[in-house]
């Protein structure tokens, strides 16, 4: 059955692959080995919390600690509608909203599928990929995310996306045989996978190729017995991205950091 509680504990089970996990209850943090990037690095509440905020206070400085030991951005990343009370709670912490996103689902009745795009091919990655192919995805998503995405990708890059793939899923967009877009899913399990990391460069945006991709993935998460594809949108106007490809929305997910 789908509820904010499966979806919160799929996304913490699921960031928890590859990163060092610290469990500071009544949250866990999740650090990424290699990358200092905020956005790779966040805590998740293990349960509704947030109520009393006074009651936080020892975990937050447990938490505190474990992010400046690392040198990471203290944050949290969580669904609004599974721990309703622990926003305010944490702003009251001194942590501030960094963004709201709109959580939107799919499943396989409702995926639509998109018009085809002249010129438009989407290759699905696989572990046997060609190194072209991997480094390209990875270029096209550091150029679509800018600074947000940190270094150009790098060959040691490229094997662990090989590495990745034996469970996770990338999709690769090119335009008349230009790299053009990118698409991944996390792992599946419980039914559940998410979409990450979609991007568009600038000069194909605005013609359907971000449909067209999440489609693809969508469609292809589906063949592996995924029950439902969830993503959170980056803007309104990536929301109705996703509508168009037959998502809806189904809850918010909050960011929440403390500058030094």
């Amino acid at each position: 059955m789908l509820s904010h509680v499966r979806l919160e504990t799929y996304m913490r089970r699921a960031a928890m692959l590859g990163r060092e996990g610290v469990e500071t209850p009544p949250f866990v943090c999740l650090f990424s080995p290699n990358d200092p990037l905020r956005f790779f690095n966040y805590a998740k509440p293990l349960e509704p919390v947030g109520a009393e905020p006074d009651g936080l206070n020892e975990s937050l400085a447990t938490l505190r600690q474990a992010f400046r030991t690392r040198q990471r951005v203290p944050r949290f990343e969580f669904i609004e509608e599974f721990a309703p009370d622990l926003g305010p709670a944490l702003v009251a912490a001194g942590f501030s909203l960094e963004d709201r996103y709109p959580l939107l689902v799919c499943t396989p009745e409702t995926l639509r599928q998109m018009p085809p795009i002249d010129g438009l091919t989407i290759t699905t990655l696989t572990p046997d990929s060609p190194v072209d192919d991997l480094l390209a995805c990875l270029a096209v998503q550091q150029q679509g995310f800018g600074e947000m995405a940190g270094d150009p990708p790098t060959l040691a890059d490229v094997d662990d996306l090989r590495a990745n793939l034996a469970c996770e899923g990338a999709f690769l967009a090119r335009m008349a045989g230009v790299p053009a877009g990118a698409m991944m899913y996390t792992a599946p399990f419980d039914g559940l996978t998410e979409l990450v990391g979609g991007t568009t460069l600038e000069a194909y945006r605005r013609r359907g190729i971000g449909a067209a991709m999440i489609a693809a993935a969508a469609a292809d998460a589906f063949g592996r017995s995924v029950e439902i594809v969830l993503l959170t949108a980056a803007s309104e106007h990536a929301s109705g991205v996703f509508q168009r490809a037959g998502f809806w929305w189904y809850g918010t997910s909050l960011a929440y950091a403390e500058e030094s």
